[in-house]
């Protein structure tokens, strides 16, 4: 049964693979930011209505597009639901590469390989479809907006993408594999990421005459230097925690000390528990220093993506599937979490699933660069893993049923 699914589903790939590589292109060339993806969101949906789905929603949270494919094989209608997810928009970034599909749309490009998530999921629908006779259960496939600034997530879950779902799974492209292998880790795989505004102020002046100021540049400085000591000297350094001052707004001319300056950035943990601490110990930074150069202050700070949390059980389903189709050298345990951050932490919330990460050549440039391309030669991999793993969890009824 297995090696003739096994079959089928590759042969399906092999057949649609030439029309996801054209959808890949297309939606390479056509990059919208987040909240603004609507051609995108109505474009997926037309795709997914080709395929014959049982119900395509379109406007979940927002752009967010959802398709519901429902097996027929025997036991279907008491079978457990399984999630896919993909997201969908792009950064604010000109793209250099020289490539005939590059984007249509300045300063704006596919530098996370979002297409190539949504290429990926839409060729595992087109596979899927064609082998409801096997599906023991549902599939779900879930098409994202708002990745980038951490708020799509939340707001699909919030009008109902995960009612229902038993499990998830999401890939995500990584530069750090070659084409053809997997990267999988139970429990931390990527960190929380939240944000905080400092607005100092202090007392403007002629920059010759510094001694009539208080001057929140230098105020600033000193702040965002001691930060830096919370992780060297405050934390325990087995507790990765990263303080990252990414913004510094302040003055508007040469000769003059300005009244206010501004300075934005994130926090990320992997320890929950960590992460609820951390408004604290900055804003006690932040009004000390402002106490002792004669400052004041506004401090905010905004709680944003959770610690994506993968769950063991489905992290070994994945593992098993990888090496099945993939070989065990192709199935690379990860020694660590990343501490960037992924909203796919906000369905783990709501159901047990995993993320892992699709290796799309050494050789290509890092995430969020102007030359990222995630590539043609990971979709039938991606595909595959998809595919597979739906069918496994659909087919595994104890796993499916309470195993986790």
């Amino acid at each position: 049964m297995l090696d003739s699914v096994h079959q089928a589903i590759q042969g399906q790939i092999e057949r649609v693979l030439p029309e996801v590589t054209q959808w890949r292109h297309h939606l390479h060339q056509n990059p919208e930011l987040s909240y603004q993806e609507e051609a995108t969101s109505q474009w997926i949906a037309q795709t997914l209505r080709r395929l014959s789905l049982d119900e395509v929603r379109e406007g979940v949270g927002g752009f967010g597009v959802i398709g519901s494919l429902r097996g027929t094989a025997e036991g279907a209608a008491d079978g457990p639901t399984f999630a896919l997810r993909a997201d969908m928009d792009a950064l604010p970034i000109q793209e250099e590469n020289e490539i005939p599909y590059r984007s249509c749309r300045d300063g704006v490009m596919h530098a996370c390989g979002h297409d190539g998530h949504m290429a990926t999921l839409l060729g595992a629908a087109m596979v899927l479809s064609a082998l409801r006779p096997l599906l023991r259960g549902t599939i779900r496939f879930i098409f994202q907006p708002a990745e980038e600034v951490a708020g799509g997530a939340e707001r699909m879950c919030a009008d109902g993408a995960m009612e229902g779902v038993d499990a998830i799974a999401a890939l995500h492209g990584w530069p750090g594999l070659e084409v053809g292998q997997i990267g999988v880790r139970s429990g931390p795989m990527m960190a929380s990421a939240d944000t905080f505004d400092i607005v100092i102020e202090g007392r403007g002046a002629h920059a010759a005459m510094p001694h009539s100021a208080v001057d929140p540049v230098v105020v600033g400085a000193q702040i965002t230097l001691a930060l830096q000591t919370l992780a060297s000297r405050e934390i325990n350094p087995i507790e990765p925690v990263v303080v990252t001052v990414a913004q510094f707004h302040a003055g508007t001319a040469y000769n003059v000390i300005p009244g206010k300056a501004t300075l934005q950035g994130t926090v990320r943990c992997l320890e929950p528990e960590l992460r609820k601490t951390m408004p604290e110990r900055l804003e006690r930074v932040v009004a000390g220093i402002c106490s002792a150069l004669r400052a004041k202050y506004r401090f905010t700070y905004d709680f944003g993506t959770p610690v994506t949390n993968n769950h063991p059980a489905i992290v070994h389903l994945i593992e098993e599937v990888g090496r099945e189709l993939l070989g065990p050298q192709n199935v690379i345990t990860l020694e660590a979490p990343s501490m960037g951050a992924e909203d796919f932490a906000i369905y783990l919330q709501h159901a047990p699933g995993a993320m892992f990460r699709l290796g799309v050549g050494k050789q290509v440039t890092p995430l969020h660069t102007p030359t990222y391309d995630f590539g043609d030669a990971p979709l039938p991999y991606g595909i595959g893993v998809f595919c597979h793993l739906a069918f496994r969890y659909l087919q595994d009824a104890p796993l499916s049923a309470g195993g986790l």
